[in-house]
């Protein structure tokens, strides 16, 4: 039983920190929907922008997010994750201060600007998370984390009912600042300790995290056997500058394969409507509908059921592998994207939908739906699974870069893809990318449920182990008891 699980609960308290930072980043990714009509109005008395001026906020986060991997990467790598978990934290505590108190459009990009050095967040506390989880509770760990986004992201939009912008941004940093504090009394990873050589320490950390079963004293000498080779290997290595390190690291196939699934699904993750549909659902559907209060309705409906659809898909991801429910769930995302698509054109074209109004914004909740069930989940749990350990940084760092930059560029595009191609052409548009991803991922993903990180990184690299290698362990290498 989890209740008597002792380690089960010291993974919660794991757990509860990355899903106060993500409810926090729920907030930031919705927190255009409440600032834009606010700053937009004739009528305010406060902060006044131009349309012009308000995209730029509401992107400004995505691209200082470049920054913020460049940043945050190498302190993951060289310094540890609870380090860099507690600096994301403040940071986050210190960009919402600095939203609330904002007296001109400089501070509010100045403000998004700061947010959006946690941006990498996103990635670092899923690879964080992952290091830490049971392999068996990894994927509904990862679901649970993006739950709390969704919360997040539900909440900000409820708030704004009762709530002006400034206390939303005041409330957001209690969530942050807690989990700031939850991870001062966080154990160091035992990956990252064991990469280090602190293999004592790593031991240690492990035992706290997993207990002392069979299969836990194998997975801990998985993991220290494969550093215990990397070390000896570098050690045989000639010296070389960092600079030639450095390229020598961007040449590394298994790493160059890791980022490439990594940017795939992200891709994949943004044109099946994760973000354009939390931002712009609004705009979407009144294109659609013609009527604000029908719009704004759907868009809180839609945030309830992609939390409804992720507790779902809690469950889901524990019974069914990560590729059966990538690409059947992701074929159906794709089928409805396109339906959605040809129904707006009947409608625009052809006037033949008057019937039946309610069709369109119901696929689009049923999109939202589906995609949030398999495609969003399984993608952000493959996120954090596929990255081998020695290049967990340099990784984070490149994909993330690349998340950033499509994040952005999503949300630029999408409202000049509405005006210049219709609801129906941007559907359809992003439609053709989610296919393109899965045709390709299709070749190249490996499967990862209930995998160790350890085993996974060896099917990357191409590394085969007996037995034997899994049980023996080199004499520089700590000696587990049997």
């Amino acid at each position: 039983m989890c209740s008597a699980d002792l380690f089960f609960w010291r993974q919660i308290f794991i757990l509860i920190p990355a899903c106060l930072h993500s409810f926090s980043v729920g907030f930031m990714l919705a927190f255009p929907a409440v600032l834009n009509p606010a700053i937009l109005s004739p009528n305010s008395t406060d902060i006044t922008a131009t349309s012009a001026q308000a995209s730029w906020i509401a992107s400004s986060n995505g691209i200082s997010g470049v920054v913020g991997f460049l940043i945050f990467s190498p302190i993951f790598q060289c310094f540890g994750r609870k380090v860099v978990g507690i600096g994301l934290n403040v940071t986050m505590v210190v960009g919402w201060i600095t939203l609330s108190l904002a007296n001109s459009i400089t501070v509010l990009i100045f403000g998004r600007s700061i947010q959006g050095l946690c941006m990498g967040g996103i990635f670092i506390c899923a690879i964080t998370l992952s290091e830490y989880a049971n392999p068996r509770r990894r994927g509904y760990f990862m679901t649970l984390n993006k739950i709390t986004l969704g919360m997040g992201s539900l909440a900000c939009h409820s708030f704004a009912i009762i709530c002006t912008w400034r206390q939303i941004a005041a409330f957001c940093t209690i969530p942050s600042a807690l989990a700031a504090i939850f991870v001062l009394f966080w154990p160091e990873s035992p990956a990252f300790l064991a990469m280090k050589g602190r293999f004592d320490e790593s031991e240690k950390s492990f035992t706290w995290i997993n207990g002392n079963s069979v299969k836990s004293k194998s997975e801990l000498k998985e993991l220290i056997k494969a550093q215990v080779e990397r070390q000896e290997l570098m050690k045989k290595s000639e010296k070389i500058s960092i600079v030639k390190s450095f390229i020598k690291t961007l040449k590394n196939e298994e790493m160059q394969k890791a980022c490439f699934i990594v940017a795939l699904v992200t891709l994949c993750i943004d044109a099946c409507g994760r973000y354009f549909l939390i931002a712009y659902i609004t705009q979407i559907l009144v294109e659609i509908t013609g009527s604000k209060s029908i719009a704004m309705y759907c868009s809180i409906v839609s945030d309830l059921l992609l939390v409804f659809a992720l507790s779902i898909s809690c469950f889901v991801i524990r019974i069914f592998k990560r590729r059966t429910l990538l690409f059947s769930l992701g074929l159906l995302t794709i089928a409805i994207m396109f339906f959605i698509s040809l129904m707006v054109v009947l409608k625009s074209k052809y006037d033949i939908m008057s019937q039946v109004s309610w069709l369109i914004p119901f696929l689009i909740l049923l999109h939202t739906f589906v995609a949030h069930i398999g495609l969003v989940p399984v993608g952000f749990s493959i996120t954090a699974e596929v990255f081998p350990l020695e290049y967990r940084g340099i990784c984070s760092c490149i994909s993330g870069i690349a998340y950033t930059i499509f994040y952005a560029l999503t949300l630029k595009l999408t409202p000049m893809m509405i005006e210049f191609i219709d609801v129906s052409g941007t559907y359809a548009v992003y439609a053709l990318i989610v296919i393109f991803c899965l045709a390709i991922l299709y070749f190249i993903l490996p499967e990862t449920k209930d995998r160790t990180l350890q085993e996974i990184e060896d099917e990357i690299k191409g590394t085969e182990r007996s037995d034997a290698d899994k049980i023996l362990l080199p004499k520089r290498a700590i000696v587990v008891d049997s």
